[in-house]
């Protein structure tokens, strides 16, 4: 492997690492929210509000519960996928790319990102069917308005676990050969 190579590797195993603690703040920050709210432990107006759905709340704690708990159900699948991501990495050797764990993890991660765009379309749905009905609901858009994004990147990744699998027989086969 060529220095360069492996430079632009440990570069892409820290941003992923980077992202990975961003979502985590992120998705902890909605749990955090979500709670103080819920719970009426501090008024609105000193929360941190990445995701301000408090007048959904006023009207409906019912549609502000569901609505958020999509929301941290997405960061979260997100957080988690580049979780994955990382391992990649660690796995990584490219002397021998195809190995049983890079396969499964790439599954892994093609299966969650299909998740995350299944869970942004309900939400994307359900955040029309609340704007129809006259509740408070546009800021929440930016946390599922890429869930067609993620669908079209899960058959992808789908794809290359699907052609990781076949490298992996035929690697074991050169193996037998040799």
């Amino acid at each position: 492997m060529s220095p360069k190579t492996d430079l632009v590797i440990k570069f892409l195993h820290v941003i992923s690492w980077i992202i990975f603690i961003g979502l985590c703040i992120q998705t902890g920050t909605l749990i955090f929210n979500y709670a103080f709210i819920q719970f009426h432990i501090f008024e609105v107006k000193y929360l941190y509000l990445i995701l301000d759905l408090s007048e959904l709340f006023t009207q409906n704690e019912i549609y502000f519960g569901m609505l958020f708990s999509l929301a941290i159900g997405i960061t979260a699948l997100k957080a988690y996928t580049f979780f994955l991501i990382t391992q990649i990495f660690e796995h990584l050797k490219l002397d021998k790319p195809f190995s049983i764990e890079i396969s499964n993890l790439i599954s892994k991660i093609s299966y969650y990102i299909f998740s995350v765009g299944i869970l942004g379309t309900i939400a994307h749905r359900f955040n029309q069917q609340l704007a129809k009905r006259g509740y408070p609901v546009e800021n929440a858009w930016e946390y599922w308005n890429d869930y067609s994004a993620f669908l079209m990147m899960a058959a992808v990744v789908f794809v290359i676990a699907q052609i990781f699998k076949k490298g992996m027989e035929l690697q074991s086969e050169n193996e037998l050969t040799v």
